[in-house]
């Protein structure tokens, strides 16, 4: 091949990698980035949506209103994904967000979930929680690690879709289990974050 050639091949390339390649924005200098849902699945706005309605909710609660000064043990199980949607990973972040504001409230001891999942039996058991916990879990969360109060939920959705639509209407589903009593001393539900796709 002549240096002619070569340079002009040279030169061709590396003008379609500067026009034809992707660019890149951030979120803080256009903060329209993050109003477009891209997907049916959920996204930071949904959890924040979710985020706040129930934590609204939960600290005006008879319960945590009448929660003493001693700073009893909560920890957060999972939320157990049950919708046709691959958001476990949304569903973490969501529990995480919940932890950091449970911390934040000084009303409780937060009991790390990786202590709880550093436990292999425990983990197992953990994998298998939905939106009800089996006796034997509850039974050693209490006798074990010392917790007083557990988080777990689900989130369900209800998808329709068309020829030229895709419609997935989440349900999450939020609860505070006492464990000594194994009784449900809070429950919230979010069911208005909506997503649609269209061709």
């Amino acid at each position: 091949m002549s240096r002619a050639v070569m340079m002009v091949t040279a030169a061709a390339l590396a003008l379609s990698v500067a026009c034809g390649g992707p660019s890149y924005e951030r979120g803080v200098d256009d903060p329209s980035i993050d109003e477009e849902a891209l997907s049916t699945r959920l996204d930071r706005a949904d959890l924040q949506l979710a985020l706040d309605q129930w934590w609204s909710k939960f600290k005006q609660s008879e319960f945590v209103n009448g929660v003493g000064p001693d700073q009893p043990n909560i920890a957060i199980l999972r939320i157990s994904n049950d919708t046709s949607e691959h958001v476990s990973g949304a569903l973490d972040n969501l529990l995480n967000s919940v932890e950091t504001k449970l911390v934040n409230m000084n009303k409780w001891n937060v009991i790390d979930n990786s202590v709880l999942t550093a436990d292999g039996v425990m983990a197992e058991r953990l994998r298998n929680v939905s939106d009800a916990v089996d006796p034997e879990t509850i039974a050693a969360l209490g006798k074990e690690y010392g917790i007083h109060y557990f988080i777990n939920g689900r989130v369900g959705d209800t998808a329709e879709k068309t020829s030229d639509k895709r419609r997935v209407q989440y349900f999450l589903f939020l609860r505070v289990t006492e464990v000594s009593t194994k009784r449900i001393v809070f429950q919230d539900q979010i069911d208005d974050i909506t997503k649609l796709m269209e061709d």
